[in-house]
């Protein structure tokens, strides 16, 4: 066991596990031609009762930025203008171009190598780190002319400066965190080892899902305790946090778009407990949904938005920062603005510089630093421009699950999300006035080359 004591919390981790179930279905149609599935018994229990005024919670997910790239420079946040080069320079941080030409490394051989033994100094060593004419990507950030109305909702509401990646490389298994708060580390019924990547093959252009849903030939990259590599199928048997939800009558759902690139950060296809249950599965739902809901005031308790434009190079920020307004505006529009906190959370560092060296607790945690903003009419007031507020407190992916179960009264899924810190200290439910209402206006963004949209739709998602 390891563990990090932040602020009076201990946050502690166990030993890993993880192994992968037999496909439960075959072809890139499956979610419209799959064979039934035999829903599990949702088993009646008490309903939650919410502990604060909150009744509503929106996670928003996003990807591939770190921390100093967007908010690097945001006045009062624990941020950095220059960059520690492998070669022992410190060179001044360049600024960001949207569209950022090509990926940059994030796998957990690209963590490796910028973390560099805890000297954080390796990130111009990434894959991709150089664009093809020399521009200096990952020791690079953006300005806030270029994400203004990210900025302006750290202004006006919470920002947090101290949140990690859960897993240290890609995509998938941090998707698994957000929601289940692991990556199979805490399954007993498993063989001791845990997804560590979603590895570059020629199957990878066919991945629709990442999940049951996928071709049986489909491959993830497992790693064995001993530290060792294997490949499997990538559909698991350990629980997600709407298993808990429903079976304590607390409505939720999972928005992203089927059969497209958000559809792939649907962790909950990669899940049996939810995708093998015909109830559960049912809500999963099209963003467009989520916006008519939101607009009438019917959000269910718990909504998690998987983003159709989630910020991964070569797509613009600008795009990404657009829908995140327009659906931050449709919930400010409808009468569940009121009771309703919304978390936006990149789902790991893109391959773009960070000065803050993570805890490093076990051989998966922490990542490094990613943005997280929080949205609300009970943030707490701070210090920022317009009244945000900066919380210094150590987060990760998992805390949004952890304030979810703090605000329900909800059991926690694993000792990982047991242990994080919940981000109710960003909250002040006593305060007499409440956060005012922010509607933006999104801007007109740079369009992306046909060479850049087909370097889009090849590259590896993850």
């Amino acid at each position: 066991m390891f563990s990090i004591n932040q602020r009076g919390r201990r946050w502690t981790i166990g030993a890993l596990c993880i192994f992968g179930l037999p496909p439960l279905v075959v072809g890139a149609s499956a979610l419209t031609s799959a064979a039934p599935v035999q829903p599990e018994p949702v088993t009646a229990a008490v309903v939650g009762a919410a502990t604060t005024p909150i009744r509503h919670v929106v996670v928003i997910y996003k990807e591939n930025r770190s921390f100093d790239e967007y908010f690097g420079t945001f006045p009062g946040a624990r941020g950095a203008t220059t960059a520690l080069t492998s070669s022992g320079q410190v060179v001044p941080l360049a600024r960001t171009p949207d569209p950022v030409p090509n990926d940059l490394g994030h796998t957990p051989g690209d963590f490796k190598k910028a973390y560099d033994g805890g000297r954080m100094d390796g990130f111009d060593k990434e894959a991709g780190a150089v664009s093809a004419t020399g521009q200096p990507l990952a020791l690079s950030q953006m300005t806030e002319s270029q994400i203004p109305n990210y900025w302006a909702y750290a202004r006006t509401y919470g920002l947090a400066d101290n949140a990690f990646a859960d897993w240290k490389g890609a995509s998938f298994a941090n998707n698994l965190y957000e929601i289940s708060g692991q990556a199979g580390v805490y399954d007993p019924s498993l063989a001791g080892a845990t997804v560590y990547m979603n590895p570059a093959s020629p199957t990878v252009a066919r991945l629709k899902y990442w999940g049951c849903d996928d071709p049986a030939d489909t491959r993830v990259q497992m790693r064995r305790p001993d530290g060792s590599l294997y490949k499997t199928f990538p559909c698991f048997g350990f629980r997600a946090l709407p298993n808990i939800l429903a079976e304590h009558q607390i409505s939720w759902n999972f928005f992203a778009n089927a059969g497209t690139n958000n559809f792939r950060h649907n962790a909950l296809d990669a899940l049996t407990p939810v995708r093998r249950n015909a109830a559960l599965w049912s809500r999963i739902q099209p963003t467009s949904t989520f916006m008519s809901e939101a607009k009438a005031g019917t959000l269910p308790a718990v909504s998690w938005l998987v983003a159709n434009r989630n910020e991964h190079p070569v797509d613009t920020s600008c795009a990404g920062e657009n829908e995140t307004v327009s659906w931050v505006n449709a919930i400010m529009s409808g009468s569940d603005w009121s009771s309703t906190a919304i978390f936006v959370i990149w789902d790991e560092w893109g391959g773009f510089y960070d000065h803050v060296k993570p805890p490093q607790i076990d051989g998966q945690s922490f990542g490094f630093r990613v943005p997280l903003l929080v949205i609300s009419p009970y943030t707490m007031r701070g210090t920022s421009s317009n009244g945000g507020y900066i919380s210094h407190t150590l987060y990760s992916n998992v805390s949004t699950l952890k304030f979810i179960e703090a605000n329900w009264q909800l059991p926690s899924l694993t000792p990982h999300d047991a242990a994080a810190n919940s981000i109710m200290d960003m909250f002040d439910f006593s305060a007499a006035t409440r956060r005012p209402k922010l509607m933006l206006t999104p801007r007109t963004c740079p369009a992306l080359t046909t060479a850049q949209r087909r370097t889009l739709k090849a590259e590896n998602p993850d």
